[in-house]
């Protein structure tokens, strides 16, 4: 079947038309109706050479091309990071896949010319390392095919490894990824000689998470350990933290408050730390300057303290901790201030063990949508107008006593980094971050509201939400390996993987880069067809090629020309 591949919409080709028929008749009048001539054998041969020519200049103009209904074509391409055996299980499973070999991709053209004449709709890419003229090859497709991609995870390799690149000191880190284990082992996540966190692999695919409460600040690092071998380091940017002010309220003084408003205060927090001595006698006692509480550390006997209530009321965070009767306690703590904790018996012993180190009540709380767990502790935030935590935790600072006081700040930063309220200028990228490949930037929370933020040897232009006018994002691609430190006033630093140094994380991250770009072009060309008079079913073109054309309007000429010296 005959179409045509002519735009009646476009102006240019209207006026291309019109000169067209201009064109015929210039043609018939000069050679028919001039000078009323004779029509002899050798003017019809004229005649005929010049309509001719006219026609080549039409079919130039209108593109027409056969078109039959094709039949779905799958093809299957495998990267140099697969092995035979997975690819023959890939190309068994995709039966209707056909299997293309492109070993001129280094040469470019040819491998071009090749996959456009495959009529390829679906194109199935396994794995993450192919010859950069595939991408090229295939973003110059006149049809391009659908892209679906296949991951590809070596046995004991790290894949879609993420983290936070820039935090502050307090917060939880998060390391996630995949891997695929050959065996049963444990990946660790190591500081040092300390042991952050660590996870149980088994035989097979693995999602994994690690996380830890960063506990120091400036340029850090961490090192994944898997059979007491490294196989990948973490770095990060940690900023230091914005100070706070504690208020403890307890009825009667204790060790584990009282040891942890001294920890708080050796941190650089503000506490007051308030307790009843005896009937109308307090005591209060102030480290660092203090000014209005950001959160409150009391017990449950002062659910219904006034003072708790009105800071509560304020935004601000309050937590409960030396619970003895958690039934009852809680019970109290959902009456008083509105919220949905529940908790049911896990054991009858008098205390369960988190750690080695450390207990907890014999209970924990119900899973909801109500209120949020804090990580590997028996504690959970609701957030009302501010946030309550309740802890099922037992003492803790017999930690500090055995001189443990690595795990103490552990316990604590996780607790209060769910407690803590929103802090300034907030800087938010995503690790590992890879060099002249895209990175997103989010901040939030900034005191003025910049435009652009110098990162490296880039300006980061800002785009503002609509919905959160104190919350923006922008893109950047950073060009220097190593270390980066933003030559403003922000203290911004983050660390760049080298380009050269290719691994799994650097080739899945470019093709995660090109699928997301090759999807938004198919999406774009999709939309442009939409409301023209002419839209393309799907099925195999057949039609000449520029230069074809381009050969039949010079000959055409040429057999006018030599018609008329003859």
């Amino acid at each position: 079947m005959i179409q045509f591949d002519f735009d009646w919409s476009e102006p240019v080709n209207l006026i291309l038309l019109a000169l067209l028929i201009v064109l015929l008749f210039v043609q018939l009048w000069l050679l028919v109706f001039r000078g009323r001539q004779v029509f002899t054998g050798r003017s019809a041969v004229r005649l005929g050479l010049n309509l001719l020519l006219w026609i080549a200049i039409a079919a130039f103009i209108f593109q027409p091309y056969f078109k039959k209904d094709s039949v779905s074509v799958h093809a299957l391409i495998v990267g140099k990071d697969v092995p035979s055996d997975f690819a023959a299980k890939l190309k068994d499973s995709l039966k209707t896949a056909e299997g293309l070999d492109f070993p001129s991709f280094r040469q470019g053209r040819p491998a071009m010319e090749n996959l456009r004449r495959s009529n390829i709709d679906t194109l199935f890419l396994a794995g993450q390392d192919f010859e950069p003229a595939l991408f090229q090859a295939l973003t110059q497709t006149e049809e391009p095919p659908i892209i679906k991609w296949i991951y590809y995870s070596a046995v004991d390799q790290l894949g879609n490894l993420k983290w936070k690149a820039i935090l502050r000191k307090g917060e939880i880190q998060s390391i996630q990824g995949n891997i695929e284990s050959l065996k049963k082992q444990v990946l660790k996540l190591r500081y040092g000689s300390q042991i952050l966190d660590s996870t149980s692999l088994f035989i097979g695919h693995n999602k994994f998470k690690l996380s830890f409460p960063v506990f120091g600040q400036g340029r850090m690092s961490a090192n994944l350990v898997l059979d007491n071998k490294t196989i990948d380091t973490i770095r990060f940017f940690a900023r230091p933290n914005e100070p706070l002010t504690f208020h403890v309220i307890m009825d009667n003084p204790d060790f584990e408050s009282r040891n942890l408003a001294n920890w708080l205060g050796k941190n650089g927090h503000s506490v007051v730390y308030t307790t009843t001595l005896s009937k109308d006698i307090k005591s209060k006692l102030t480290i660092n300057k203090a000014k209005d509480p950001d959160v409150i550390i009391t017990g449950p006997d002062n659910v219904s303290n006034a003072q708790v209530k009105k800071q509560l009321a304020n935004g601000k965070s309050v937590l409960f901790i030396n619970l003895s009767n958690p039934v009852s306690e809680i019970a109290a703590v959902n009456a008083a201030l509105g919220t949905k904790l529940q908790i049911r018996k896990i054991s009858n012993e008098t205390a369960i063990t988190i750690s080695p180190e450390l207990t907890a009540l014999p209970y924990q709380f119900v899973t909801s949508n109500h209120y949020l767990p804090v990580a590997k502790y028996p504690i959970a935030i609701e957030k009302m107008s501010g946030k309550i935590g309740v802890s099922l935790l037992n003492e803790t600072f017999p930690l500090i006593l055995n001189g443990d006081s690595v795990t103490y700040q552990k316990v604590w930063n996780s607790i209060l980094a769910s407690l803590h309220p929103a802090t300034q200028s907030n800087v938010d990228m995503k690790a590992p971050i890879y060099q002249n490949l895209n990175t997103a930037v989010n901040i939030n929370n900034f005191t003025s509201f910049p435009k652009f933020l110098k990162m490296g040897n880039d300006t980061l232009f800002l785009t503002y939400s609509p919905l959160n006018n104190r919350s923006a994002n922008g893109c950047f691609t950073p060009t220097e390996s190593g270390w980066n430190i933003s030559p403003d006033s922000s203290g911004i630093e983050y660390f760049v993987e080298n380009e050269n140094d290719l691994n799994l994380d650097f080739n899945t991250e470019k093709m995660k880069d090109f699928v997301r770009t090759y999807t938004s072009l198919q999406a774009k060309l999709a939309t442009a067809t939409i409301g023209t008079d002419f839209v393309a079913d799907k099925g195999i073109k057949k039609k000449f090629s520029d230069w074809a054309w381009f050969a039949i309007v010079i000959g055409c000429i040429v057999g006018a020309w030599v018609e008329g010296k003859l």
